[in-house]
């Protein structure tokens, strides 16, 4: 820690509220929003039966990585303000002000795509009961509704928050799981056997949709490799943003940290199970998507999932669907609230945010931070509903695409902050006399080569944005950079705080690891 800096300890902290339960399902729940049921049709209508699962498992593989390399820093140098702590810890202050702020306006962006996409499916739902169509006022009325609620649930007590992730959580997994089971049936010929669409084989589909969905729609005749990529190897780099921006959320458990009861156990076994978590929600149910679902009926517009088991005469499971697509945005949504407020606290107490911003109420809840965010998720929710319903991103990049392309480039430079910290920190913790292998209670898995690679991916990702969307990829930069010019002139006035507010139950790195090799 840099010598003019100074310690300075509060009793008042942010309250333990969030049970052990709440954790496992937070890390189970968290990840799958909207862009899981609603993104994924358009991405797989891309990319194809083949890379789609390639895709995903490179991306999941990386969100390994990530949430490794935090378990490894939340237990060893336990912090509330999470991952700003550590970034500014061991990137330095400008650094973590770009990344930390970034990480804020990821989810600003994110949670009005999430608000949006719960207007979407509540109108959805008022189409399929009531038979008429809801105009666009009812669609931003919805918005706005999604928005109070989340902030009545993210102002209180924080175990409430944990209550309805929880419960939410449970009801997406569920679905996901009738869906598999459903699929699976479908795939063997066990069920809705009258109902055969795109001339699929009576009984046991096999690998007729998987290996030949191009030949169904009668655009190719080319050879596995045409059906099983498309549009070829490239566009899976391309579009790895999109693909990283599924798994947002994984972080949020990270970020529970300093509201865990027992941290030391719930947070390394969280982060260590996501492996299982991003087979069992990801990859198993993708896998049984491509062998019953041709990529070409995939879109935007409505759930994959519903449309799927709709086309094979489940129209029960399609409604279904709707409803469970509806609760998993404002899930995600509600995750993310509460994950940009606790970054905004971090920020504060590290001195690289308003001094006020780390304000608790009675509830031991950052009130002022999360009013000051919900004002910025209702100004941007009402201009990019505006610039939609006028068309400003063209008919090709609505609103929600847009918003989640920014949210996805942001995120993921978080994610090569909390990586590249581990990496540092490890190099500290050597240059200072100590054995990594002795010294931590909890180590990364597959450190350094799984850490790496992460990196690599995600800077591929996000460079190669450029050939993919270069308006994303500006509004992106455009956020990062900004809040790193406005450091860099409030530090040259000597307007920034030098003070580090922590918990009495804290510790910093120099003083759980101070140097062996300085003189006395």
């Amino acid at each position: 820690m840099a010598k003019d800096r100074t310690i300075e300890r509060s009793e008042q902290t942010l309250h333990r509220g969030i049970m052990p339960w709440h954790v496992s399902l937070i890390a189970l729940g968290g990840i799958i929003g909207s862009c899981y049921f609603l993104e994924l049709g358009d991405t797989y209508a891309t990319l194809g039966p083949g890379a789609v699962l390639i895709t995903y498992t490179v991306a999941g593989l990386t969100i390994f990585g990530v949430m490794q390399s935090f378990a490894e820093m939340l237990v060893n140098i336990p912090r509330r303000g999470s991952f700003v702590s550590y970034t500014r810890e061991f990137m330095g202050d400008t650094a973590s002000a770009g990344i930390g702020w970034a990480f804020w306006a990821n989810w600003v962006c994110y949670i009005p795509s999430e608000a949006l996409a719960t207007a979407i499916f509540v109108n959805a739902l008022i189409k399929d009961i009531a038979g008429w169509e809801p105009g666009p006022g009812l669609t931003f009325l919805w918005g706005i509704l999604a928005l109070g609620l989340l902030t009545f649930i993210n102002i209180y007590q924080v175990k409430w928050f944990g209550h309805v992730e929880s419960i939410m959580a449970i009801i997406k997994i569920l679905a996901i799981i009738l869906f598999v089971i459903c699929g699976l049936a479908i795939w063997l010929g066990l069920a809705a056997s009258d109902v055969r669409p795109w001339d699929t084989p009576e009984g046991f589909i096999g690998g007729s949709i998987f290996f030949h969905a191009a030949d169904l729609s009668g655009s190719s005749g080319g050879g596995i490799m045409d059906n099983l990529f498309p549009e070829g190897g490239w566009v899976m780099i391309t579009l790895m943003i999109w693909t990283l921006v599924n798994f947002q959320g994984s972080e949020i458990v990270g970020l529970s940290a300093a509201e865990t009861q027992n941290p030391d156990v719930n947070i390394p076994r969280a982060c260590k199970n996501v492996a299982y978590r991003i087979i069992l929600i990801y990859l198993i149910p993708i896998f049984v998507l491509t062998l019953i679902m041709p990529y070409f009926e995939g879109n935007i517009e409505k759930s994959i999932f519903a449309d799927t088991l709709y086309q094979y005469g489940f129209g029960w499971g399609s409604h279904l669907f709707t409803v469970v697509t509806l609760i998993a945005a404002f899930s995600c949504a509600n995750s993310g609230f509460y994950g940009t407020v606790r970054s905004l606290y971090g920020l504060s107490v590290e001195g690289l945010a308003p001094k006020f911003l780390s304000k608790l109420n009675r509830f031991s809840t950052p009130q002022s931070a999360t009013l000051f965010t919900l004002v910025f998720i209702w100004l941007v929710f009402i201009f990019g509903f505006a610039a939609d319903y006028l068309q400003v991103w063209g008919e090709d990049m609505p609103l929600y695409t847009a918003l989640v392309g920014i949210a996805g480039f942001t995120g993921t430079l978080c994610w090569v902050g909390i990586l590249y910290s581990q990496i540092l920190f490890r190099r500290k913790l050597i240059k200072r006399g100590y054995d990594p292998n002795q010294v931590l209670t909890v180590k990364a898995k597959g450190y350094p080569w799984l850490i790496w690679f992460a990196i690599i991916v995600q800077v591929a990702a996000m460079v190669l944005l450029i050939f993919e969307d270069m308006m994303v990829f500006g509004l992106s930069m455009f956020i990062i950079i900004v809040p790193i010019i406005v450091f860099v002139v409030q530090k040259s006035r000597g307007k920034i705080r030098h003070n580090i507010v922590i918990g009495v139950d804290e510790t910093t790195f120099d003083e759980k690891f101070p140097d062996k090799n300085a003189k006395s």
